[in-house]
């Protein structure tokens, strides 16, 4: 395992000029007319391009992005081999000041970015003096924007899992809490079931899972095949199914040809640009409003990584998923909690999660309000859940396993 290293954000003149000359000679092509409502159901609108593009050209400035980036976040990179892989793995990494702070992973998905923890940096230092401080980590996903590229097809789910929890042994954190939506609640749920010892504790606000064992729970599966939900329940199933239906078109293709839509993709920042803003419209709550500068942002921090990595997971992490993953029930000694966000595309009730997915699930909240990208529409609802699932873990956890992540905070490498 190599040095930490500092890592400062400086995107070539070169490849700068090249991605500028794309936007300028873009062209957008035309729209049919929609009926009201129906703007999106084709994909991106003309005239949302046409705004972002117009944007691009007249109002965004790279380098001014790229200073805030490198003042708001401490970045560093660590070698890290993997089976016969070597990773440079880019990640954020904000220690705290405060006395008893726990390491906290924080893990991100596609079409994120380490970006998303800007909001949940504050708990570093919360307004609370008496809450709960983490040192706070949150890797890039291999291939994904700032992190080296696998060289290989095969790194799954599994082996990112690996590599994170090398990052946290790396960094002195013996024992900490992982944190993930999207991929993320895959790679964190992956972590727990990897290692159970060094994890203490994970928190998801993503969650899918097999149907539970007939011979096990013969009256949960009874329940699953006679559809027997609530109200509440019924709504969020209907809208995983919908997305399933009617948007999981890109996850189609990235999950059998991903080299071939990435020449397309990393060869036009329109066509990028196109392809992550379709999926922020309809992750997202409908009064969300995208700010341009941060649609572009992370459109150009995917094609920073230069690699179809972006797309491969979805082939290599959707064909491994199941044995990995879905498969396997976390077991006791690693506390779950989940926040459910009402325009989330990933949910299954609790008494399905206990059978499929945790056996100890310690903390489950529905919100009122809220999509996929928790951490940048409702942060503050985010961080209370997590202060509160961390809270039951110190009240109700294993003793041994809370001093050992504490310490491991204390005396981290940094």
């Amino acid at each position: 395992m190599g040095a930490t290293k500092p890592y400062k954000l400086s995107v070539s003149q070169e490849l700068l000029d090249w991605i500028d000359n794309r936007v300028k000679t873009a062209r957008i092509i035309p729209d049919v007319a929609h009926e009201p409502g129906q703007e999106w159901a084709d994909g991106t609108p003309s005239s949302v391009m046409t705004e972002l593009v117009d944007y691009w050209k007249e109002k965004f400035d790279w380098r001014a992005v790229e200073k805030k980036i490198n003042e708001n976040f401490k970045m560093f990179t660590m070698d890290i081999k993997e089976g016969e892989e070597v990773i440079t793995l880019h990640f954020v990494h904000h220690r705290s000041e405060r006395e008893g702070a726990l390491p906290l992973l924080v893990s991100h998905g596609w079409p994120g970015n380490f970006l998303e923890v800007e909001n949940l940096l504050k708990l570093t230092d919360p307004e609370d003096p008496q809450a709960q401080a983490y040192h706070i980590v949150a890797p890039s996903i291999p291939g994904f924007t700032l992190s080296s590229s696998p060289s290989k097809p095969d790194f799954s789910i599994a082996k990112i899992a690996a590599t994170y929890h090398k990052l946290m042994q790396g960094l002195g954190y013996t024992h900490y809490v992982a944190q993930g939506g999207d991929w993320g609640s895959f790679i964190s749920r992956s972590i727990a079931l990897q290692f159970p010892d060094a994890c203490i504790g994970v928190h998801l606000n993503f969650m899918i899972g097999l149907p539970p064992s007939a011979i096990r729970y013969p009256f949960k599966i009874f329940s699953l095949l006679v559809r027997w939900f609530t109200a509440e329940e019924k709504k969020k199933l209907a809208r995983m199914q919908w997305w399933m239906k009617s948007e999981s078109g890109y996850s189609r293709i990235q999950g059998t040809k991903p080299q071939t839509i990435s020449y397309g993709l990393l060869d036009s920042p329109i066509g990028m640009l196109a392809w992550i803003r379709e999926k922020l419209e309809s992750l997202a709550e409908p009064d969300y409003v995208w700010d341009p500068e941060v649609v572009i942002t992370w459109t150009i921090l995917y094609l920073l990584s230069g690699s179809a990595w972006h797309a491969r997971i979805y082939k290599v992490g959707i064909n491994n998923l199941g044995k990995e993953v879905l498969s396997k029930t976390i077991a006791t000694q690693v506390p779950l909690g989940y926040s459910s966000f009402p325009l989330d595309v990933g949910y299954i009730p609790q008494w399905w999660a206990v059978a499929s997915v945790a056996e100890n699930i310690v903390f489950w909240k529905e919100h009122a309000k809220g999509g996929h990208f928790a951490s940048v529409e409702c942060p503050e609802a985010l961080i209370e859940d997590i202060q509160e699932f961390v809270r039951i873990l110190r009240e109700k956890g294993g003793s041994a396993k809370w001093e050992a992540a504490l310490k491991a905070g204390a005396n981290g490498n940094y």
